[in-house]
């Protein structure tokens, strides 16, 4: 009887379900402009996103792996007094993806209350960086950081952080163009 029951919920649930999907999910399906389209009818095409090139960035390293030291070390030196400032220096050495993410960074911890009260700040090390063997083109970045700061962040033990990185070859070398840290 109750192996009737879970068969019948087992249905139930497959036929709910066969008609839902992620409207978030990368579709096969080209994009259609139709009148659903965000954009109103008469409005400007919105402008595409500068290329990595156009975007100039400061401070340009001749090799990958210098332009992700500079990168990391900037990323992982900082003090509640220093953390905008670093926050939008990097977005100056970054282009694409990496230099809006700092920017918004930058405005947020301009905004942070909690940083500033908690005097917290972070101190790191560069381990290795290397690029992923299965990946290329992506990078791997150890560093051990140590945070601490006047709340709960005081005596906090150094721990390593991995975070892969992707470049964009620009005049005179590269620079970062994707920082996701993954710990």
């Amino acid at each position: 009887m109750n192996s009737v029951r879970l068969q019948i919920a087992a249905c139930l649930l497959a036929l709910a379900l066969s008609g839902c999907s992620n409207p978030d999910a990368p579709s096969s399906k080209p994009a259609s402009h139709s009148a659903a389209s965000p954009q109103s009818a008469g409005e400007p095409p919105a402008p595409a996103a500068p290329s990595p090139s156009s975007e100039r960035p400061v401070e340009v390293r001749r090799t990958p792996q210098a332009a992700l030291a500079a990168f990391s070390h900037i990323y992982s030196n900082w003090t509640y007094r220093t953390l905008s400032d670093r926050q939008r220096t990097l977005a100056l050495m970054s282009v694409g993806a990496a230099r809006l993410a700092e920017q918004q960074a930058a405005a947020s911890s301009r905004a942070d209350t909690t940083i500033r009260a908690g005097r917290i700040w972070n101190s790191g090390q560069i381990i290795s960086i290397a690029e992923d063997q299965a990946r290329p083109g992506t990078w791997a970045i150890v560093t051990r950081e140590r945070t601490g700061g006047s709340t709960q962040y005081q005596g906090l033990p150094a721990s390593y952080h991995l975070t892969l990185a992707r470049l964009a070859p620009v005049a005179g070398g590269y620079a970062v163009s994707e920082w996701l840290p993954q710990n």
